[in-house]
């Protein structure tokens, strides 16, 4: 409810931000006390087997005492990960996800190491005394410690679209000196900063020229379809919904035999959240915090709801051919899709990746919008192939890619 607050209520003092966030400081800092605890019961147990010779019926108990104390261990980790989502959800009320989403990668493009636990952290007093201070001034502003995608400075302030990271150094002596760690910090932040404020960069994580286009319209999403179906669940077992063509919605309390068997189709992507939810794979995707209602938020979090998307990659390609785009679907780790203006990928097109098409699922995002963004960026990319400049190789692959989907 408290996040819902601060969802809803446009004129919220950013104190409240901060008070909340003291919350799910606490909340995380206790399931650290708890990590701690278990792998020191680990600890001694193993101690135990190995060094004590316990007899063959307390060397058995060990041996199942082990797994228990292990999968607590993992059910805390998915504790604070729930708890951080919370965190990061604040992030993405005042901020655009398409930005937010580079706070997770490295100078190299891949996901950057996380910082690790919060308890014990040496300068977290002057990173929560800067997050007060930006309170006070009614400026919206995060810890990044308490999200699970903000991996670039201490804390960021939220008040514009793009979030600005701050890296706070405390320094003993006049005479402090940033080791290369640090460094190498500052530079990343610097270059987010430089890309976010220019919306171009000629070399950003390797790559390059990178120019940034914003989105056309409001983007559109089926949340109150999603949320309908789910209610409508608790009295079915399990309800069905397809806000759109091509995309369906299962919400299941209790399965349902034959639910699958409502959605006809040869060539469907089955994506079931609760296992992205559970292996702690949901981020940088807007938090599922913001897309379900608050009653049944509870129920997706401890499993006892599931919700299941269901894409129709055979209507979702005609539904791309009907708006002059050919989609070919792709068994690649990265990418999910090639678009192209005729079918040939030599008379102009480009890929769509894998994090930018499951925002269908994750996000419960529209495809009518999406399809309409797709159609632009073609336009703009067809327009501009043959400038001075701009001429880009095509891989080889890109050439030979093919579905067996038919339209």
């Amino acid at each position: 409810m408290m996040l819902h607050i601060i969802k809803t209520q446009k004129q919220l003092h950013a104190g409240a931000i901060v008070d909340f966030q003291l919350l799910l400081l606490r909340k995380v800092k206790e399931a650290e006390k708890a990590i701690f605890r278990t792998k020191a019961i680990i600890q001694k147990l193993r101690l135990e087997k190995a060094n004590d010779r316990p007899t063959k019926e307390r060397s058995k108990e060990i041996s199942k005492l082990i797994p228990v104390f292990e999968e607590k261990l993992e059910d805390y980790k998915y504790i604070i990960y729930i708890w951080k989502m919370y965190g990061e959800s604040i992030a993405f009320i005042f901020c655009d996800k398409y930005a937010i989403k580079h706070f997770l990668y490295d100078e190299k493009y891949h996901v950057k190491q996380t910082a690790g636990f919060v308890s014990g952290k040496e300068g977290l007093k002057t990173e929560l005394m800067f997050l007060k201070e930006a309170g006070k001034n009614n400026v919206p502003a995060v810890l990044c410690d308490l999200t699970n995608t903000l991996r670039h400075g201490d804390v960021c302030l939220l008040g514009r679209n793009d979030p600005y990271p701050i890296e706070i150094k405390t320094a003993e002596s006049d005479n402090y000196k940033l080791d290369k760690r640090g460094e190498r910090q500052l530079k990343n932040i610097g270059e987010l900063n430089s890309f976010f404020v220019k919306d171009e960069a000629d070399n950003f994580r390797g790559m390059g020229p990178v120019v940034r286009h914003e989105h056309i319209g409001k983007e559109r999403y089926h949340l109150q379809a999603l949320n309908e179906c789910i209610e409508r669940s608790y009295k079915e077992g399990t309800s069905h919904v397809s806000p759109e063509a091509g995309i369906h919605y299962l919400a299941i309390t209790k399965f349902k035999q034959g639910a699958f068997e409502e959605v006809a189709g040869k060539y469907i992507h089955m994506i079931n959240l609760n296992e992205y939810k559970r292996a702690m794979n949901w981020h940088p995707y807007t938090p599922f915090h913001l897309s379900l209602e608050p009653q049944h938020l509870y129920k997706f979090i401890n499993g006892n709801l599931s919700i299941v998307v269901l894409l129709d990659l055979q209507v979702i390609k005609r539904r791309f051919k009907k708006n002059g785009m050919h989609i070919t679907f792709l068994q690649d780790e990265h990418w999910y899709a090639q678009i192209s203006a005729t079918g040939k990928i030599a008379d102009g097109g480009f890929r769509i990746s894998m994090q930018s098409f499951l925002r269908l699922a994750f996000e419960f995002q529209s495809l009518t919008w999406a399809i309409k963004q797709h159609k632009r960026h073609l336009k703009m990319f067809m327009e501009e192939k043959d400038k001075p400049g701009r001429a880009m190789e095509i891989p080889p692959d890109w050439f030979t890619a093919t579905d067996p989907i038919p339209a």
